[in-house]
């Protein structure tokens, strides 16, 4: 049975196979080259410009509006998050920090 969570549908690997969604070997490996270019691409990207949010644009570009993660950044070298004072969003051992407003 599908699931619907958070505006999406989620069907088992068995649904997939009865329903024809499942892709094929070649629609997988031309999948996975492309997003190793991107990755690579991506990897090797400067910073983004000072005040800016870098993201994926178009309809992707939002996801996080209106949720307690606006305006938080990721540092690419680093890999590190940033609320949206600037200040870290996880301390060295990946638990969440919560800071006094």
């Amino acid at each position: 049975m599908p699931e619907d969570f958070g505006g999406k549908v989620f069907y088992s690997a068995e649904e997939t196979e009865q329903q024809g969604l499942r892709p094929s070997a070649e629609d997988i490996a031309r999948s996975e080259r492309m997003f190793a270019e991107f990755e690579e691409k991506r990897r090797t990207l400067g910073p983004a410009p000072a005040g800016t949010t870098p993201g994926f644009g178009g309809r992707f570009s939002d996801d996080l509006g209106g949720t307690e993660f606006e305006g938080w950044t990721r540092d690419p070298s680093t890999g590190a998050w940033f609320d949206k004072e600037g200040r870290p969003a996880y301390d060295n051992d990946g638990r969440r920090i919560s800071y006094r407003e």
